[in-house]
């Protein structure tokens, strides 16, 4: 008797202890709500762009800074009551110092601690998550974080527009600077889930004019507010980035578990990847990293299935069209319709997206659609985006 009573004390010590976790998990449901990407200088790196001075996104801001201020603006696509940063030295080979770091939302402003710490040191290699910040925020709203480096800090290659305030106090315009800021999770009241957006340039958003309602990531997740559905969308896109090899940041398979699988609350994926793996090596200092249609299609698969096995959908979508961008060649057409050909007709992921057919010129499938065309004829413009964005089904994920 003694001994089932022991067995009893055990069993409901052990149910009490599994509803308090049950309890502490069910209070704290924390979803990624905004995303960007760190990259790195690996791989080989072509000739040097000249500067364009008519850059919508703004001009190049340096790539060192002493004594300075970055503010970045976030649009999080998640509500809830508190919020915390994720900060990232990932490719960083030292460590950064901080000084303060706070957050902005309209009139409201908090300062931001890291284990209690107000201006802590970031380890090289690693990422730093704030404490919970108390401060509600809606979905769609615009943060402003503000990070003080007061030592000599090389930024990260992953650049974004921010403004820079100097020793002077004077704040610049807005310039393109290497960015420090990689994520915010927001604490829902109610489930919500993550979408990842995985991919290049063309889901970064490059071609959307700056401060308006952005790529196509940010376009799904208005459009997932305003039909009251539970997800959060963060966009994970490289501008650049191939998935099979490196240069414009690791490589789509390299970083995928790091900014796709892991992210809080992260139950689905979109990934749009593959135009640079095919257009690149049309120039000569990536000629050697020529890929053929079977290479994409094994990356896709092994997306697949190391995104299924961390229990993500899977929400693949065809390569748009690209006749008239500096690295079009025929061949790579080729490739590309081979590509999108077994996109249509494979039944391994858990649904397509056919950007193509959304953006493609009916007169001439291989090239944009006039209105959809940036400039370059590779990446959308704002009507492009749009089109991308109402392309999904706001079921995809489900």
């Amino acid at each position: 008797m003694a001994t089932l009573g022991r067995r009893a004390l055990t069993i409901g010590l052990s149910l009490s202890l599994l509803a308090a976790g049950t309890g502490a998990a069910a209070q704290e449901r924390w979803v990624a709500a905004y995303a960007f990407s760190p990259s790195s200088t690996a791989g080989p790196v072509g000739p040097a762009s000249a500067p364009n001075p008519n850059d919508v996104r703004g001009p190049l801001g340096p790539e060192v800074v002493e004594g300075a201020i970055l503010t970045q603006t976030a649009l999080v696509t998640a509500s809830g009551a508190r919020v915390r940063l994720r900060l990232s030295n990932a490719h960083g080979a030292e460590p950064v110092r901080l000084g303060a770091v706070t957050i902005r939302l309209g009139d409201q402003a908090r300062d931001v601690r890291f284990g209690g710490d107000p201006s802590p040191v970031m380890p090289g290699g690693a990422p730093l998550v704030s404490d919970p910040i108390d401060l509600p925020v809606a979905a769609m709203d615009r943060l402003k974080v503000s990070i003080a480096l007061p030592h000599l800090t090389r930024l990260p290659t992953h650049r974004w527009r921010q403004t820079l305030r100097g020793a002077d106090g004077v704040e610049s315009a807005p310039m393109r600077l290497g960015a420090l800021l990689a994520g915010i999770e927001v604490e829902s009241a109610t489930p919500t889930r993550a979408i990842v957006a995985f991919g290049d340039s063309i889901t970064e958003g490059t071609g959307a004019l700056p401060d308006g309602p952005g790529g196509w990531p940010e376009r799904l997740a208005a459009r997932m507010v305003e039909a009251g559905r539970p997800w959060a969308v963060i966009n994970a896109g490289i501008g650049g980035n191939r998935l099979l090899h490196q240069g414009s940041g690791p490589s789509g398979l390299e970083r995928l578990d790091a900014d796709a699988l892991t992210p809080s609350g992260a139950r689905c994926l979109i990934l749009l990847e593959g135009i640079n793996d095919i257009g690149r090596p049309a120039r000569a200092e990536y000629a050697h990293q020529a890929v053929e249609a079977d290479d994409l299609i094994a990356a896709y698969r092994q997306v697949i299935r190391r995104a299924h096995a961390a229990g993500l959908k899977v929400v693949l979508a065809t390569v748009p069209p690209f006749e008239g961008a500096n690295y079009f060649k025929p061949e790579g057409e080729a490739i590309r319709q081979v590509v999108n050909a077994w996109l249509r007709d494979q039944t391994e992921a858990d649904g397509l997206v056919d950007f193509d057919a959304a953006l493609r010129d009916p007169a001439a499938p291989s090239r944009l659609q006039a209105a959809f065309n940036s400039g370059d004829w590779l990446h959308p413009s704002d009507a492009g985006y749009q089109a991308m964005a109402e392309a999904i089904p706001l079921s995809a994920c489900d």
